[in-house]
Parts: C-alpha cells; structure tokens; sequence
C-alpha cells in the first residue's frame, strides 16, 4: 500500500475557516459557510395554519343540543310542569342525551391522540443506509407521539411501484397528518408528485432525492430535506485528487460503480478528477444499482481488462457503501498486480463501511457520510413546522462530510 492517509476533506467552501456558521440574506444566499454549517436556507414558504380535526363540529352541534336539553328539563321542573309522573323510559332517554355529548367528545380527543405520517421509501431490500435511517426517523416521531407508516415498494427503484404507494397515501389521506417521500426516477416521476401533493393537501417532506431542479416547481405544501448528490460527488471527486497527487499519479485510471440513481454523484466526481487530469481514465459503470453483488461483478472484470493490457487501476469510487464493499470483495478476490495499491471510497457512511475503514485492512479508505440520524431529526423537524402552518425553506441542505482512515 502507498503510505501515508490524506487529510480529511471537510466539505468546508474555500476560504472559510473551521467553527464559522452559515447565515442567509434576504436575497436567499448563503453569506458564509463552514465545517459545522448543518443547512443551507432558501426561500421561506408559509403554509396555512391547519384546519380543524374532522367530526369536531358535529361533537359542537351535539353537546349544544344536549345542553340545550338538559336546560329545558330543569326550566320545566321548576314550573311544576313536570311534577306529575312521567313514564320510565323517559328517564333513560334524558340520562342517554345528557351522557351522548360527553362520550362523544371523549371519543374525538382520543381518535386525536395517535397522530400518523407516511414515509413512501424508494428501495429497502439490502439497503443498509435506507434500513438505519428508518428506525433513526421512526425514533425522532415516536418521542412526539407520532406513528410512522412505511410504504415499501414492490421493486426497487420502480416508478410504477412509487406511483402505487402515493394513490394509496391518497386513499387513505385522512388518517395522516403529513409525511415523507424519498421519489425514484425523478423526470419521470415529477408531474406524479405535484398532482399527489396537490390533491393531499397534507404537508410533505420530500427527502434523499431532490425531485424538482427548480425550487418554483415545489408546491406549496412540499419541501426539500437532504444531501445533494452532486455535493456528495464532488466531494468524493477532490479526495481522489488529494490522495492521488500526494501519490504523484500522472494519468489515473480511476473506475465509478454507479446507479442511475444519483447520477449526479457520478457524474459530478468525474468533473472533479478531469478537471486536474483531463487525460484521466475514466470509467464509468451505471447499472449496478446499489447492488453489493453487481459492484463485485463490475469491479472484477474491468480487473481483468486492466491486467489483460497490463494497466493498472488507481481508484475506486462506489456511489453507496454497500457497492463499496464488493469492490473490496472483488479486488482481494482478484489480487492482481494491477490492483494492488487501488483505493476505494464510498458513499452513506454505514457501519459496516466504517467499521473496516477503521481498521486499515482493507483498499477501502474513505466514505463521504450522510448522517442518517442528522437527516431524520431535520426532517422530523421540518415537517412538524409545516404541520403547525410555520414558515419553512423550500429546500433544507445538509452538508456531507469524509470519513476515513486514520481520521
């Protein structure tokens, strides 16, 4: 292995120093940023304040009518009106009209009590970072007594399934107070999202996935909650640059497990290393879908290639831990010449990723991390401001950071 671990990249803009916070003008620019900014505020949106639990003013109507009951009994009693006998089923017709308001009532603040929120996910199967930060969301609700009801899709990364999940939140809107969405195949899916929004009428935090470029296309009940991906890329992109120049490679040959998911972070790390080496070598495998068995059949045989022209492969960059950690199968598996001093980096920052980042065993070295718990707790936070008609940014920054050894 070449010695030496790279500094940590911080993911702090230039020229701004460690301990400096971001602030927002009135222009919706950040000002100034640093290491320990958590989010980036863009353009305020107000919600309207929400509108009455459903059945209240039927529970109004009814504990009038029975006041106004038990008020015309006590006038006519005192008239001597009714001071001759009356039938015994009277008594249990007004004892049952004075004690319905009551009942009523008690029944509506308990159907009050047990919020709900959806979450309609993209993927879960094997999908690790997804996994952890379901149970960190479902914590951060539950200490507000809020329910969280998922809605797994059928396929991973289907458009077909997603669009499934959100006519059914539809058909169901009046159990929700709100919810999350993390969106697949986002072009494809937009017009599917702003008509779903529109005709819940619930607030909604979209999350993981940017689904619109433009901040005007949002509606007005939906926000941004996340990492960018080409954030993440590009950030991946300058610790490559750093740990290969301190290595003094003059043309690297630097491979990119993909998903058309977050094609941004591909794309965007590419940018990155071309621009320090525009001869760079550059290959990119888009179709492994965050699958660990697919990023080990992609790594070992561009291994192969490598050792058949009697190359070599510098680095390796897997857009999720997950297809991270075939690499590393496949490169110890492989144990080429040609790959013998390749590095990988990652993408989410799951523990088993960090786990064997720690212990300086393996070619995995960095992970660019998506703090799950972080996530959950800022989106958590959003959409309970938006459940009680407050302001909210239309779109909610986290900034990613580089976990990696030595670190």
């Amino acid at each position: 292995m070449r010695g030496g671990s790279p500094p940590g990249a911080q993911g702090r803009p230039e020229g701004a120093a460690p301990g400096q916070r971001a602030h927002a003008s009135s222009a919706s620019t950040v000002v100034q940023a640093g290491r320990d900014v958590t989010f980036t505020v863009e353009q305020h949106v107000h919600h309207p304040p929400p509108s009455w639990p459903r059945g209240l003013g039927t529970t109004a109507l009814v504990v009038l009518g029975g006041g106004v009951l038990v008020t015309g009994a006590l006038v006519l009693l005192r008239a001597g009106v009714l001071t001759r006998a009356v039938p015994a089923w009277t008594a249990v017709v007004a004892v049952a009209l004075g004690a319905a308001p009551a009942l009523l009532l008690r029944r509506s603040r308990r159907g009050r009590r047990t919020r709900q929120v959806f979450l309609i996910t993209s993927a879960f199967r094997q999908k690790y970072w997804v996994a952890d930060f379901l149970q960190r969301l479902h914590g951060v609700l539950d200490r507000s007594g809020v329910d969280l009801v998922l809605k797994v899709p059928a396929r991973d990364y289907d458009a077909a399934a997603q669009a499934h999940h959100l006519r059914r939140v539809l058909a169901s809107a009046d159990r929700y107070a709100g919810g999350f969405v993390v969106a697949t195949e986002v072009h494809r899916m937009q017009a599917d999202l702003v008509e779903f929004c529109a005709e819940l009428g619930l607030p909604v935090v979209f999350t993981d996935i940017e689904p619109f470029d433009d901040v005007d296309r949002y509606p007005d009940n939906a926000a941004f909650v996340g990492y960018l991906s080409h954030e993440i890329g590009a950030l991946a992109g300058r610790w490559l640059v750093s740990r290969l120049q301190r290595w003094g490679v003059a043309r690297p040959h630097v491979l990119v497990v993909a998903s058309r998911e977050h094609a941004d972070r591909q794309a965007r790390c590419a940018e990155v290393v071309r621009e320090t080496w525009p001869d760079a070598r550059l290959v990119i495998q888009d179709d492994c879908a965050f699958s660990r068995s697919r990023a080990y059949d992609a790594v070992l045989a561009e291994v192969r290639r490598v050792a058949a022209r009697g190359d070599r492969l510098d680095a390796v960059f897997c857009t999720n831990d997950e297809m991270a950690l075939g690499a590393v199968d496949a490169l110890r598996v492989a144990n080429s010449p040609a790959t013998g001093e390749a590095v990988v980096i990652g993408v989410d920052g799951v523990l088993e990723a960090r786990a064997l980042i720690d212990a300086g065993t393996s070619p995995l070295r960095a992970t660019v991390v998506q703090d799950s718990h972080r996530l959950a707790e800022s989106a958590a936070h959003v959409l309970e401001r938006m459940c009680k008609g407050r302001a909210v940014a239309r779109r909610t920054v986290l900034e990613p950071e580089v976990h990696e050894a030595g670190a």
